[in-house]
């Protein structure tokens, strides 16, 4: 009985995740940092000339008061994401050697916690 539980509620948050709307991609450059740190230092989890996917553990003192908690019901759900000066640099960076520009495309979090902030070269 419990795993058919389990297995209902396992498929009913992937429906939603699979049904929120997508953030707007920002250039990478004009993401805020304030108030935003990493813990350790990021780690790239994929790269190619198409964009780059960094995780890294995060930590955020105080949030914007126009963001709300529940941010997922927003239209403006991309607005309100921050990012770690050092995690902004090494995307900027990496699409730099492409001669392209970084777009932070949103974050997400992994299955223990960590940030994993997803970026597109174009």
């Amino acid at each position: 009985m419990t795993t058919k539980i389990l297995s209902a509620l396992i498929s009913a948050s992937l429906t939603l995740a699979a049904c929120a709307p997508s953030e707007p991609p920002r250039e990478a450059a004009t993401v805020s940092s304030a108030n935003t740190a990493t813990l350790l230092p990021p780690k790239i989890k994929k790269m190619s000339a198409d964009g780059i996917q960094i995780t890294y553990p995060q930590i955020s003192m105080g949030f914007d008061a126009s963001c709300g908690a529940f941010r997922v019901m927003s239209t403006k759900l991309n607005q309100c994401a921050k990012l770690p000066e050092n995690v902004k640099q090494l995307a900027v960076d990496h699409c730099s050697r492409f001669e392209k520009t970084a777009m932070f495309m949103g974050n997400k979090t992994n299955l223990i916690q960590m940030t994993v902030s997803h970026f597109d070269c174009k």
